[in-house]
């Protein structure tokens, strides 16, 4: 459990109702031997990253880690998802409330299930196997289970996505040499080209690619074109220049770019 997102001894918000952040990070960890250390510096730095960004987390919210859960290790988790601890729930004390938020490990087809799906969803398969969300670094993918697989590809057919939007760490917009450069890092890459195929699927579909100081915004169009401004794109894709979009972007880094937006560059970055 972290402690210090949360006021501990003075109040020094303004927001007299909450604590802080209004929150603090919990993991409930199987299998560990001896302290778990990785464990204290994953919350840690989760916890840097709110101070540093200025956005909280909240139920719902996924994350990519970019690499196994465990540095070093051979666990399929690579990705978490934030729940509201199903034990602490939250408090009120005389600082203000504090709700107690679970980071949960998920696999890689996991995130991408709540990508292409819903978060609730897969959180509710998680909780069927464990209403505790229990990290297990060596548990196997709630989908290599067929029955959970087939109700996932049934209910996402029935529900469609619920993905508008992907908030990333990185992403820049800037000028070179008569080039307007979009930049964004391997991990927000990996997701953005399957997110294009499956949201820009019809006349008027949009999509969002937000940071902390840029946003690039998708817009099916009949015709192709683009519009930059202070850190800021928007893109007109037509139906038959989705996939080649799409393709720039596989979680590989380099630079791309296509003939239908001329002075337009992609950078992926490790």
């Amino acid at each position: 459990m972290t402690y210090g997102l949360s006021e501990l001894d003075a109040k020094e918000s303004d927001d007299r109702d909450v604590s802080g952040w209004g929150f603090e990070l919990t993991l409930r960890l199987a299998g560990a031997a001896e302290p778990p250390l990785w464990a204290v510096d994953l919350l840690a730095n989760l916890a840097a990253y709110v101070w540093t960004s200025g956005h909280p987390f909240a139920p719902g919210h996924h994350l990519d880690l970019g690499g196994p859960m465990k540095l070093g290790s051979s666990t399929r988790l690579t990705a978490a998802v934030i729940v509201r601890d199903p034990v602490l729930g939250g408090m009120k004390g005389p600082l203000g409330a504090v709700e107690f938020l679970q980071v949960v490990g998920l696999t890689a087809d996991e995130l991408e299930a709540c990508r292409a799906w819903r978060t609730e969803g897969v959180v509710e398969l998680l909780a069927r196997r464990d209403p505790l969300f229990v990290t297990d670094l060596a548990r196997a993918s709630v989908l290599d289970d067929p029955a959970s697989a087939a109700e996932l590809r049934r209910r996402a057919g029935q529900d469609g996505s619920s993905l508008t939007e992907l908030r990333i760490g990185r992403l820049r917009v800037s000028r070179r040499l008569r080039r307007t450069v979009v930049e964004l890092g391997a991990g927000a890459a990996a997701a953005l080209g399957p997110a294009l195929r499956r949201e820009l699927i019809g006349d008027g579909a949009s999509f969002r690619l937000v940071g902390d100081d840029a946003e690039v915004r998708f817009v099916v169009s009949e015709a192709p074109g683009w519009t930059a401004g202070e850190g800021r794109v928007e893109l007109r894709v037509p139906l038959g220049e989705v996939e080649g979009l799409a393709a720039l972007f596989d979680g590989r880094a380099g630079w791309g770019r296509r003939p239908a937006w001329p002075g337009l560059r992609w950078h992926v970055v490790p």
